[in-house]
């Protein structure tokens, strides 16, 4: 790991957020520059994207436990998963800004489908999903209606569903604000967008670093806090509603206990962040 440099550079790439091309290298992670962005603070992988091989990254080893950096097993942990997914619908129904059930649900970034194979138990699901093993699980193994590519390849109808879901993405997106455009149009208007991301703004992020467990490069391309989040869903037509905090605030067994991530998520001190929008 290196230090940063006390001077201003050109990035390699525009910042992610907000276009800007003046970046200063904060450490290098995994052989991967982490630039930030001097105007807006988003913090980015300078590297050009389209360097990167998302094939590979996404391949069936990503989800079965093949790559020690990501998923111990995110396909034998399908019981968990779906527990899990039942807690986000349970929040999104009951807590603040409440989204009721019913209507035409949209997860972009579906992977093998767990959520949506919960969700239609209240809502018309579809999924968008990249990779092309995970996409074929979610279609094959639960009968769920997923497109294989990105969200601008499926080329889903204006103003069509009434929420849209983008668990854990938004990081791994070498363009997010185009995304959250096309997201932003399939919305119905008055709809809710709600994502989740790490929280780079948050103390324990920051206190972390280049060690932080959410800096992942190539597979987490962007690292957001709540400013830059809110920017990047200005600029694509979204207005926030509500942020809220997950996940860790420190170490140490306290933190990872139920106990200390509900003290983390009343604090508001978590390192993820989740966001509501509208258009």
């Amino acid at each position: 790991m290196s230090t940063a440099p006390e001077f201003v550079t050109a990035a390699a790439r525009a910042c992610p957020v907000c276009a800007g091309r003046r970046a200063r290298l904060q450490f290098v992670k995994d052989g991967y520059d982490m630039q930030g962005c001097d105007d807006c603070g988003t913090l980015f992988v300078g590297r050009d994207p389209a360097s990167i091989d998302f094939d590979a990254l996404y391949g069936e080893s990503y989800y079965t436990g093949g790559s020690d950096a990501v998923f111990a097993d995110y396909v034998g942990q399908q019981a968990q998963r779906r527990a899990h997914a039942r807690r986000r619908l349970w929040m999104l129904r009951h807590l603040p800004p409440r989204v009721p059930r019913g209507g035409r649900l949209l997860d972009i970034g579906c992977a093998a489908g767990f959520f949506l194979a919960e969700a239609r138990a209240f809502y018309d699901v579809q999924g968008v999903e990249l990779s092309a093993w995970s996409s074929a699980y979610a279609r094959d193994r639960l009968g769920l209606p997923v497109f294989t590519g990105t969200l601008q390849q499926a080329a889903l109808p204006v103003d069509h569903f009434d929420v849209v879901t983008l668990w854990d993405v938004i990081e791994h997106v070498a363009d997010p604000v185009p995304l959250l455009t096309e997201a932003a149009r399939v919305l119905r208007p008055g709809g809710r967008l709600i994502l989740t991301t790490g929280d780079w703004g948050s103390a324990y992020a920051r206190a972390r670093g280049a060690d932080w467990h959410l800096m992942e490069p190539p597979w987490h391309l962007t690292m957001f806090s709540r400013e830059t989040m809110a920017r990047a869903g200005q600029r694509a037509g979204l207005r926030m509603l509500h942020c809220a905090s997950e996940g860790v605030a420190g170490d140490g067994p306290f933190w990872r206990h139920r106990a200390g991530l509900l003290l983390a998520r009343l604090l508001d001190r978590g390192d993820i962040l989740r966001m509501t929008f509208t258009r």
